[in-house]
């Protein structure tokens, strides 16, 4: 039965094509599998414990956190495989590995937890490494996978069932983490049971953003704020009266004015995203209409969208060739333009003042860079679409682990040692073996998270209240506990030191600012009205089209945006998009919807 499970789970994990493990950040950074047993999660759970209980058997009578910080009477092994990447910090010591790191070495010596790396391997072998050990039945304990391959071992028995451990350890600290504002839990439910931890970012962070350089824009007679466009009309006007004015000093008139490029739904900076979001259209996601979902990227309103966009082409505002620049490409000219301060406007999220904007405050100083007001046609905040579960990887357990729980203390101990040692004012009083000792703890070398979705909102509003009352020096007390937290507060520090400071400004103006990029992340996603995107999977179809659906519709807007196709074929695309595998994929995802609602 074992070997047949493993089996299944191999076939749908290497269809899928999404073994966890992916190199970016938000990736798994180790991998993991399932074992048969579909009727013997409580007792295996239940057993666990009387094998290697805590310390104290009074339990009922300490606090969550008391107990996830109470070691094991015998030492419990946790089993775990990695794909392998340097260490971020660059002080870690070069013989430092993941098996002398830090967290390996106090674990054991704090909690009675022996971390085993059954396998460590680099990025492009552990897909193959992974599903070979897979099919040998050979699984770690803990582990992190994508919402697919979740999706697949809870399905098929192959997870312990968290249900249980999650209530006796809840605690606010750990709650952050994987259930952030209540609901975020329920997406690793099956039946009612926990079967994973979420691990996720704010969902807020996908908002735009337009931001303006107001020592330019003087050349306008746009001298304050609250002169800044709220309206398409107004923009438009803007645009049309920096089109007639040689702001860069070098003899030449007549734009571009925007920044563009070919990413243009994703990017984030020098995008479209504002602009569609302005009409309240979106080029991606799935949202429910009347109980169906629909997909946002050929409804109708997209017309309107691409219709003004060729317009502000044919105007031109972008530069004409903007369709073939990539704004990830090393050396972008896009984003040498915005450095070299040839655009008074940028399209943007909250963090591009961190970059590259900070570049271009370290070049030239005199820029002045605000947030304006998001646009539309009548001038009101328009809806937004934010994913309902912003789920990267899910933190889960093996089903044959003995010890269930150790994920939990685990994850407790690594935020409490971070928060612990984080702390500027400690690490200035650190010894040089503590110091190292700090060092070699490596995050990406373990198989959990411990961010919190709501930092960048939590440390925003506690930072600007500790700033109100005229704080420069706090206590432990007084900062939030997330592993965010010291670092934010550092950035304050640092800029309120260095005003002029283009470094330090992009750090403060992004994150921290009462006017700045999460100030208006925040006030953005608490008065728009939300519409959510629902699907977090990738199924059968997506992985067969999707790919060429994304590349039909974006040389389609592409092209109407620069007159190359006429707006009025939009609704031959949609059928193509249909026809090509859309409606295969609307037909998955409402089958889904339907029974994880």
């Amino acid at each position: 039965m074992k070997k047949k499970l493993i089996a299944v789970l191999l076939s749908a994990a290497m269809v899928a094509g999404c073994l966890a493990g992916c190199g970016d950040s938000k990736s798994a950074s180790s991998g993991g599998g399932a074992s048969a047993g579909a009727d013997a999660a409580s007792t295996e759970a239940s057993g666990a414990n009387d094998t290697a209980a805590p310390a104290d058997s009074g339990e009922s009578a300490k606090s969550a956190e008391e107990l996830l910080l109470e070691p094991y009477e015998e030492p419990v092994d946790i089993h775990i495989v990695l794909q392998y990447r340097e260490s971020e910090d660059p002080k870690t010591p070069t013989d430092c590995t993941p098996e002398t790191s830090t967290a390996v070495k106090l674990l054991k010596e704090e909690m009675n937890i022996n971390l085993i790396y059954d396998w460590i391997v680099n990025a492009d072998q552990y897909e193959e490494k992974f599903g070979a050990e897979l099919a040998a039945g050979n699984l770690p304990d803990v582990f992190m996978v994508n919402p697919n391959d979740f999706e697949d071992l809870a399905s098929q028995g192959g997870l312990a069932d968290l249900t249980e451990y999650y209530e006796k350890y809840r605690c606010d600290d750990l709650d952050n983490i994987f259930n952030y504002d209540g609901n975020f839990i329920n997406v690793a439910k099956k039946d009612g049971k926990i079967y994973g931890l979420p691990m996720g970012t704010d969902p807020a962070q996908t908002t735009s953003q337009m931001i303006y350089n107001m020592t330019q824009l003087e050349s306008v007679g746009i001298t304050s704020v609250d002169q800044l466009p709220k309206t398409i009309d107004e923009f438009e006007a803007l645009c049309d009266k920096l089109m007639e004015v040689d702001y860069n000093g070098d003899g030449k008139i007549g734009g571009p004015v925007i920044p563009a490029c070919k990413n243009y739904a994703d990017a984030q900076l020098a995008d479209f995203e504002p602009f569609f979001h302005a009409y309240e259209t979106w080029a991606d996601g799935w949202y429910d209409k009347d109980g169906t979902l629909q997909y946002a990227g050929i409804d109708e309103g997209i017309k309107t969208t691409l219709t003004k966009l060729n317009e502000w082409y044919n105007k031109g505002y972008f530069q004409k060739d903007f369709a073939a620049y990539d704004i990830w490409a090393a050396d972008s000219p896009i984003v040498n333009d915005i450095v070299a301060g040839k655009y008074a406007i940028v399209p943007a999220s909250w963090w591009v003042p961190n970059w590259p904007l900070n570049t271009n405050k370290v070049e030239h100083p005199e820029s002045n860079w605000v947030i304006g007001p998001n646009l539309s046609p009548d001038g009101k905040q328009p809806a937004v679409m934010v994913d309902r579960y912003p789920v990267n990887n899910f933190v889960v357990v093996g089903r044959d682990c003995k010890n269930p729980e150790a994920v939990f203390k685990m994850m407790y101990w690594s935020l409490q040692y971070t928060l612990e040692n984080s702390n500027p004012e400690k690490q200035n009083a650190m010894t040089e073996e503590e110091k190292t000792e700090w060092h070699s703890y490596v995050y990406t070398w373990l198989p959990y998270r411990i961010y919190s979705p709501t930092c960048l909102r939590t440390n925003f509003e506690v930072i600007n209240k500790l700033a109100e009352e005229g704080k420069t020096e706090i206590t432990e007390a007084d900062a939030a506990k997330n592993n965010e937290f010291w670092g934010s507060w550092a950035s304050y520090l640092n800029y309120k030191e260095n005003p002029d400071d283009g470094v330090a400004w992009g750090t403060y103006f992004s994150r921290l600012a009462p006017d700045g990029g999460v100030a208006n992340m925040i006030h953005t996603i608490e008065t728009a009205d939300i519409i959510y995107d629902e699907v977090y999977v990738t199924t059968p179809a997506m992985i067969s089209r999707k790919a060429e659906l994304d590349k039909l519709r974006n040389n389609t807007f592409l092209s109407m945006v620069m007159g190359e196709t006429p707006v009025s074929d939009f609704d031959k695309f949609v059928e193509q998009w249909k026809a090509q595998g859309g409606d295969e994929i609307a037909k998955e995802v409402n089958e889904w919807y339907q029974n994880n609602k």
